[in-house]
């Protein structure tokens, strides 16, 4: 079923808004809504997939030749997949839902054609690919040249979703070592690690708790000097 109206206030939170109104409602008109199950992938593998996102989590990530992830980027309510291999007229990325999301799925070609057509479009269309070329280029960069806790505590706060409970993060160990680009055995150290410090507490239902943010942001941002001894793996 169409969510017109969901589409719309999404629309309206994300960059998309820069373009006119008539691309919008021409854009509007030929999308179509779709709810996704946490752990599932979106759109098609096999030709370029254009999504906004209404609500919930995703992440997209890079594969390599030995089967393990590393995220690239992640993005919620408001963001756009998809944008860079519309414009490049490929399809380079894997996107997964960490949550249930709604998303709105636009016709890739109906939006290249008003890139091509329209200067206004292009240009709003390259400022946008330059934010998220700027969004993956932070985050590789994290995960290349940080610690494994920096790493760790980095993903952490990005998984991160607003529960009663208060900040919940659902992803279990091997899809935060997936995240980071590292093992099973040394994120569950970290992890560990993070639990001693008071920053974290497991749920008993499951997930973590992030108990103390500021822990997480002092140690991904660099200014927490405590090493620990996942630190010396990576």
């Amino acid at each position: 079923m169409t969510n017109q109206r969901g589409s719309l206030e999404a629309w309206r939170h994300s960059h998309l808004a820069e373009l006119p109104d008539a691309v919008r409602s021409t854009m509007l008109a030929e999308a179509f809504v779709d709810t996704v199950p946490a752990g599932n992938l979106i759109g098609d593998t096999e030709r370029p997939t254009l999504g906004l996102i209404h609500s919930g989590l995703t992440r997209v990530v890079l594969s390599g030749p030995d089967g393990r992830t590393a995220t690239v980027r992640y993005a919620g309510a408001g963001q756009i997949l998809g944008l860079t291999s519309v414009i490049a007229n490929g399809c380079p990325w894997l996107g997964y839902a960490i949550t249930e999301c709604e998303i709105t799925f636009l016709n890739p070609e109906t939006l290249r054609r008003f890139g091509q057509t329209d200067a206004r479009v292009a240009w709003s269309l390259a400022r946008q690919t330059a934010r998220v070329c700027y969004e993956s280029i932070d985050t590789l960069g994290a995960n290349v040249f940080g610690t494994i806790d920096q790493r760790v505590s980095r993903h952490l706060l990005e998984l991160a979703v607003r529960q009663p409970e208060g900040l919940v993060v659902l992803a279990g160990q091997h899809e935060l070592a997936q995240s980071v680009g590292s093992v099973r055995e040394v994120v569950a150290r970290s992890l560990r690690a993070l639990r001693e410090r008071g920053a974290l507490r497991r749920l008993p239902k499951g997930g973590l708790l992030i108990v103390r943010p500021e822990v997480l942001e002092g140690i991904a941002g660099g200014q927490d000097s405590s090493r620990t001894p996942a630190d010396h793996q990576r």
